[in-house]
Parts: C-alpha cells; sequence; structure tokens
C-alpha cells in the first residue's frame, strides 16, 4: 500500500512540474537514443556473427602489401595456389571471388551477381540447399561440365519458381550450365550473390598467367589456432616473394582477419570512436539528470526533513526518490529507443540508396533495432537511474532534519555540496570540450572530402557501373574494335546526339600496376613502384570534361602498331616530375612481364575523388591495352526521359551476351561512391548538436544551483559594501577556472582525433580554428551560465538576499 501511495506522490510531482519533467525526459531520451544507435552500429560491424553454424573458427586470409599498411582482400591466383600446394594443417582451405555474370534466358538477357566459391567451403557452411545439391571436389577441376546453384530469389525472378529447375540447362556467359542446386531463401555468404559458380582455376606455371584475385578463407578444426596455422601460409607467400621480386614486395605477408570482419575491419578505428562518443554523451546525461535531480531535491529539503520528523525512514525516502526517476527514466527509454529506430531507419535508407545505384543486394553489415536489444537500452536506462538518483537523495536525506527545519545555513553551500558540484561542473565541461572538438573536427574533415570538386562534367552522363567481360567470339583487338564501333552506331540510332566513350574503369576508380619510373634516381633501391592505370577511348576526356594542360590527347593513330603512349594527370606529373615538362618521358608498366615502355605524349586536369591520397592517374589508349573488358560512358541529349532502356536495347541488338550492367547516372554513381563518409556528416553532426544540449542545460542548471546556494553571502557582500561587479566577478573569475578545465577537454579530443588519422586521414587539416570554435563556443555556454543566474542574485537587495531561501 505505502509503494502505491508512494507512486502516486510521484506522479503527482511530476505533473506539477512539467518543465522539470519534460527536461529530464529529454536528457535521459537523448542519451538513450544515441547509445542504443551506436550499439546497433557496433554491433553489425563489429559483433554480429555470419549467417551461418560455427562462424567464430572462420578467418579470412588477407594480404597486407608491405611492412606496414591495411590488410586486403586482394590474394593473387598464383600465391594462392603455392599455398594450397603447401598446405598440410587445414582442413578447410578455400576460396571465392566475385563478378557479374551474364544469364541469357529466352529473348532478354540479364546482369547477375554471382561468386565463385570453392567446392569445400561451400560445404564448410552446413546449409543444405533447398533442391539439388551443393558442388563437388569434381566440380571445380578445370574443364569440369558448367554448373551452377541459384539463390531463392534468382530462382523466383529468373527461373518462375520452376520445381524442376535442378537438372536443366541455362545459358551463363554465353556457355550452356547446368542448374545442380537452389539454395534456401535465407542463406547469406559474405556477398549477396544470385547464383554460385565453382570456382576452377587451371594450374598457373608463373604469376602472369592469370589475373584473377580470390578473396581466401580458412575454417579452424576444434583445438586449432590462427596463430599455428599462419606460419605455414605465410612461408609459401615468403617463397613466392623471393622467387618473384620484380612483381612482389618482399614484405607482403598476410593476416588472418575473424571472417565476419571479412569487408569490415578496416572501418573498427570508426565504429570505436562513435562507441566511445556514444558512452560519453551517455556520461553527460548521468551528470545532468544527476544535477538536476539534486537540485530538485535541495528544493524540497524542508519537505524531506518534515517527512523525517514524523517518522519516515531514510530507506522510505530513498524509495521515493527512486520511484520519481524511475517514472522519467521509464518514459525517457521509451522515447530513446524511437529516436534510435529513427536513426536505424536513417542508415537504411542510405544504404537502400546505395546498393540500388550499386546493384549490390542485401547487406550483411546493416544495423538492426531488435527486442534483445532492449537489453541494453535498459542497463543503460538502469545506469542513470542508479547514478543520478542514489548519491543526491542519500546525500539529501543523511541531513539533519531539525536545522533544516530550523532554516540554518540557508542559501549557503556547504564545503561538501559546493566540492560536489564544482567536481560535477569539471566533469561536464571536460568531456563535453572533448566530445565537441571531436565530432566537429570530424564533421569539418568529412564535409571538406565530400565537397572536394570531380573535375568531371557528370551531367547527362550515364556509365555500366560493372564492366562487360569479351567473350571467346572477341579473342583479337580487330574483333573488339568492330563491336565498339557497332554499338556506337547501335546507341547514337537509339539516342541521337548521344556521345559515346569506352574506358577499362569507371571514373575516378582506376587500377593501380606496377612501373619503373626511367632515369629515376633510387629506383633500384625502391623497389617497382606502382600508379593508378586506366584505358580509354579517344573521345574520353572531351565527353568527361577532363581538361588538355600540355602535349596531345590520344587520336586515330594511336594502334597496337604504334608507339606506346601514355597521358599523364596533373596529380602524377606534379608528384614524379615537379617543375619539369613531362612530355617524352617514358614509364615501364608491368616490368616483371616485359610490358612495354609508354611514352608519355601529354598531361590532362586531375580527377578527384574522397581520400584518393592524390595518387593521380595513367592513361592509356584502348587501341593499345587491349582490354578484357570495358566500361560504357555515355553523354545523353538533354531530355526527360530515362535513356538507360534506349543504351541496353541497342547493346542487345549488338550481342545480347554482352550486355551493359548496371547503368547508372555519373552524379549518382559518384555521390555513391562517397556515401559512407558523407553520411557521417549529419550522424556526427547530430552528435554534436545532443552534447551542446547537454553541456549548456548541465552547466547552466549546475552553475545557477551554485550560485543560487550563495545568495546569502552574495548578500553579506553586497551589506559589507561591494558593488554589483565586484560580486559578479567572484563568480565570473569561477567561470574562468571552468573554461580553463574546457582546455583539458580539448587537448584530449585532438589527442582522440590525432588518433584516427589511419581512417579519416585530414581530420587534423582544420583543427586549430575548429578547436578555437569550440573553446569559444564553451566560453559563451559557461559564462552564460555564470552571469545570469549571478545576475538575479546581485539584482536582490542586500536584505532580501540575507533572507533568501
Amino acid at each position: 500500500m505505502n509503494l502505491w501511495f508512494d507512486l502516486k506522490y510521484a506522479w503527482r510531482l511530476l505533473y506539477r512540474t512539467p518543465g522539470y519533467s519534460l527536461l529530464c525526459v529529454v536528457v535521459v531520451a537523448l542519451s538513450i537514443g544515441l547509445a542504443l544507435c551506436s550499439y546497433t552500429l557496433a554491433y553489425a560491424m563489429a559483433l554480429k556473427p555470419l549467417p551461418f553454424p560455427g562462424t567464430e573458427r572462420w578467418f579470412s586470409i588477407q594480404v597486407v602489401a608491405g611492412a606496414t599498411g591495411t590488410p586486403r582482400l586482394t590474394l593473387d591466383a598464383y600465391t594462392y595456389q603455392e599455398m594450397l600446394d603447401r598446405n598440410r594443417t587445414a582442413n578447410h582451405l578455400g576460396a571465392f571471388t566475385t563478378r557479374n555474370a551474364v544469364l541469357s534466358e529466352g529473348q532478354a538477357s540479364v546482369s547477375l551477381r554471382s561468386t565463385h566459391i570453392t567446392p569445400r567451403l561451400l560445404s564448410a557452411m552446413q546449409t543444405a540447399p533447398r533442391m539439388g545439391r551443393l558442388f563437388e571436389a569434381a566440380d571445380s577441376q578445370p574443364g569440369a561440365p558448367p554448373a551452377v546453384i541459384l539463390s531463392h530469389q534468382a530462382w523466383q525472378n529468373h527461373f518462375a519458381g520452376d520445381p524442376a529447375v535442378v537438372g536443366k540447362q541455362t545459358r551463363i556467359d554465353a556457355q550452356p550450365v547446368r542448374v545442380v542446386g537452389v539454395m534456401p531463401e535465407e542463406f547469406f555468404a559474405f556477398e549477396d550473390s544470385e547464383i554460385w559458380l565453382p570456382l576452377q582455376l587451371p594450374r598457373l606455371a608463373r604469376p602472369s598467367d592469370s589475373t584473377v584475385v580470390v578473396a581466401p578463407l580458412i575454417v579452424l578444426d576444434e583445438g586449432q589456432t590462427p596463430e599455428a596455422l599462419l606460419p605455414e601460409m605465410q612461408a609459401a607467400m615468403d617463397d613466392v616473394n623471393q622467387r618473384y621480386p620484380g612483381r612482389y614486395n618482399a614484405a607482403r605477408h598476410l593476416a588472418l582477419i575473424p571472417a565476419r570482419l571479412i569487408f569490415s575491419h578496416g572501418n573498427l578505428q570508426i565504429v570505436a570512436t562513435v562507441v566511445f562518443i556514444a558512452a560519453a554523451v551517455l556520461l553527460l546525461g548521468c551528470v545532468n539528470i544527476s544535477m538536476i535531480f539534486l537540485a530538485r531535491l535541495l528544493e524540497r529539503s524542508r519537505e524531506l526533513a518534515l517527512r523525517t520528523a514524523v517518522g519516515a525512514s531514510r530507506a522510505r525516502l530513498l524509495r521515493q526518490c527512486l520511484l520519481e526517476t524511475a517514472l522519467i527514466v521509464l518514459a525517457g527509454v521509451l522515447i530513446g529507443w524511437g529516436l534510435a529506430a529513427m536513426g536505424v531507419e536513417w542508415m537504411h535508407s542510405i544504404d537502400r540508396f546505395g546498393r540500388g545505384i550499386q546493384a549490390s543486394g542485401r547487406s550483411s553489415n546493416l544495423p538492426m533495432l531488435r527486442m534483445i536489444d532492449l537489453i541494453p537500452a535498459v542497463i543503460a536506462a538502469t545506469v542513470i537511474w542508479l547514478l543520478s538518483t542514489l548519491i543526491p537523495a542519500w546525500r539529501v536525506a543523511k541531513q539533519d532534519a531539525a536545522l533544516v527545519l530550523a532554516g540554518s545555513g540557508k542559501g549557503v553551500a556547504g564545503p561538501g555540496s559546493a566540492r560536489s558540484a564544482s567536481i560535477l561542473v569539471g566533469v561536464q565541461v571536460i568531456v563535453s570540450s572533448l566530445v565537441l572538438v571531436l565530432c566537429a573536427n570530424l564533421v569539418v574533415s568529412i564535409r571538406d572530402e565530400g565537397n572536394k570538386p570531380t573535375g568531371l562534367k557528370t551531367e547527362r552522363v550515364i556509365i555500366s557501373t560493372y564492366p562487360t567481360v569479351f567473350g571467346a567470339r572477341y579473342g583479337d583487338m580487330a574483333a573488339r574494335l568492330r563491336y565498339w564501333d557497332e554499338l556506337t552506331a547501335a546507341i547514337q540510332r537509339r539516342v541521337a546526339g548521344t556521345e559515346v566513350a569506352y574506358a577499362t574503369t569507371v571514373p575516378s576508380r582506376p587500377v593501380s600496376a606496377p612501373v619503373i619510373i626511367e632515369d629515376q634516381e633510387g629506383a633500384a633501391k625502391l623497389g617497382t613502384q606502382t600508379l593508378p592505370f586506366t584505358a580509354v577511348s579517344d573521345g574520353y576526356f572531351a565527353l568527361l570534361g577532363v581538361q588538355r594542360r600540355a602535349g596531345r590527347l590520344f587520336d586515330s593513330t594511336d594502334t597496337a602498331g604504334s608507339l606506346p603512349v601514355a597521358v599523364i594527370d596533373e596529380k602524377t606529373a606534379n608528384r614524379h616530375w615537379p617543375g619539369q615538362n613531362v612530355v617524352g618521358k617514358r614509364i615501364r608498366i608491368n616490368p616483371a612481364e616485359e610490358g612495354p615502355w609508354l611514352t608519355i605524349i601529354g598531361v590532362v586536369s586531375a580527377v578527384s575523388r574522397s581520400y584518393d591520397r592524390d595518387l593521380g592517374v595513367v592513361y592509356r589508349p584502348l587501341r593499345q591495352a587491349e582490354p578484357e573488358a570495358f566500361h560504357l560512358i555515355a553523354r545523353v541529349p538533354p531530355s526527360a526521359l530515362d535513356r538507360r532502356p534506349a543504351l541496353r536495347a541497342a547493346a542487345f541488338a549488338v550481342d545480347r551476351d554482352l550486355p551493359l550492367h548496371n547503368l547508372q547516372t555519373l552524379v549518382d554513381f559518384m555521390r555513391v561512391m562517397n556515401l559512407n563518409s558523407i553520411s557521417m556528416v549529419p550522424f556526427f553532426s547530430v552528435i554534436t548538436l545532443i552534447t551542446l544540449i547537454l553541456a549548456a542545460t548541465g552547466l547552466f542548471g549546475l552553475i545557477s544551483r551554485s550560485v543560487a546556494r550563495r545568495t546569502q553571502e552574495v548578500g553579506v557582500r553586497r551589506a559589507l559594501g561591494g558593488t554589483q561587479w565586484q560580486v559578479t566577478a567572484v563568480f565570473l573569475r569561477q567561470g574562468a577556472w571552468y573554461l580553463s578545465i574546457a582546455v583539458v577537454g580539448v587537448a584530449l579530443g585532438i589527442g582522440l582525433a590525432n588518433a584516427i588519422t589511419s581512417s579519416i586521414p585530414n581530420i587534423m587539416n582544420r583543427a586549430v580554428p575548429v578547436t578555437l570554435g569550440v573553446l569559444v563556443l564553451m566560453a559563451l555556454v559557461i559564462f552564460t551560465a555564470s552571469y545570469l543566474p549571478t545576475r538575479r542574485a546581485v539584482a536582490l537587495e542586500p536584505g532580501d538576499a540575507l533572507r533568501y531561501e
């Protein structure tokens, strides 16, 4: 009965003070919402297991190019075969590689996401097919009859859910392929593939015999550790490095990454930063609620003393306080859950846009707000509830009831109270300054990088985002040139006025290749360098607005039988030939394979992308590069119509087995390429705003309460002849001390920002003005919070101030 009475009394107190109640609920909701949203992101990126059994024993084998660097999925097929040959310990060592495949059924061709995977690796996932069988060892032997396993999505969308599809033949990449199985609807393995094909690697005599790059994986047996298996695999790589020094860096080595982090391990520093900031904001919320509730209890000190005098126990008073804050925290948790749900949905919308443009299917690392996530939310709420209630409630409950009822010491801060308030203000200032500096530098640096000009004219440009791979019927360059001429003519017949160009990579995404730069001192000591390369057709530069700076561009005379040439951009010229005329200089591509010497004939303007490290690009003419695949780049005439169906129809009319993969506007494609970094700007901006709100309300409440408790002291100083300015200066000096504490928080924030420069290289580029801005903002908050309540106390007549309660 007493519990029900206390609960109703707590509700009446909150109902009669809506401003106080709303402020408390908002503080809890912001803290819980940010913490929960950050937790779902951290879980998806770093903790979520793969969707098949035993994934804690799966490890990704990744390559670190030199003595230091970032592990990447860039193991060449030759080194992988050497590792397989020397394997004596691992029972499940396999690999996969992804690309797009062309499915031709009836009168239509469609590009599908496909994964080539070793049979043993697929069977190790312990997922039975819905129909048919998994791959067998014989399927991966070169020359074996082609086989395919369909995803549930491909089975439904492209085979109409045919229950007799297993055993039937279809046409993939212009070859007949037999369907051997259909996977369950929920099956997901690393990439969201629509079909799986057996990985068939012919025996390679040397690295140059194949350009295939694979993503190897290893599955540990019971009792095995990754440290025990790594030396055996590293020995194989070391041997390859020594035998082919012109192709591989001698310091190239392997790293074993938990398979759940196969694509996200490079983002762990950012995830850790987000979690740290969320924890800091949660701490701010605890301090704020504690401060607000302490001020509330001090205002009710007479009431609590009276209840004590009439027989209420200390435990009863604590229960009353806990019930009051429990109602606030419960409301805050519910609203915080809603805010977290909005944040997760925002992340989903960004992911849907990006994957829609990239046609990459589902994401394995997409944050999801699950009912089980209520557990960390409840834990966080409980921490806020207990820390913000027990300490101030205990402090008030142990006051001497007689002294409080007698009014002794009213308006004067006791030593313990003043010390506690100072500590709380110091914590608020340090944490707020740290978070503001870190978030502000993140926002400014990422925004600057995202707004960097690309150097491209993107209006009305459509590109095929995935390469179209030539088949066996286009084995020589003459056949490929004829195909491009026919495709260009077909496009221009359907969409008159269209400009057409071709390239081996999409704009701003060149592929690095080893080179030697002629007459560069120290080249022998440094070893083979790498430069980004792309091969382009004659009209590429004009179509995309890339400007000529020196020399000439490619023309019809640059054929396979003429002098091998190259055009470089300004970044490459300034990096390797600063202040020199580069026309006539030479570089050799793929020197280990006796690649040609390329004579530089021109320099063009640079094309940039976010965090591209200013490596530049080297262009080659398509006629001389003899590419095995290409991307279409087309600038269509102004029109409200979507021209992509016409482009697809033109390609199908020329050769139905060479469709244009995933046609997208260049504007959307470039936006998606920077989406991960750009999307962090509003995320950290929201955190900055929340931090600022919590800092302002918390500091104002703490300092105003401190001033209120010293109102009698203000009256004494005024009665002794102190002017309003002299009294105000006492409290402003206290604000200056708090500002000096803010410098400590700022320094810590700068240190943390500097620690994540490997993930965000330009985070310190504008650290000085951003840091000064944060200090000015904190000074404004601190001195406003100090001046406004002081002005109210000083405005009282000395007699009124001495009688203040």
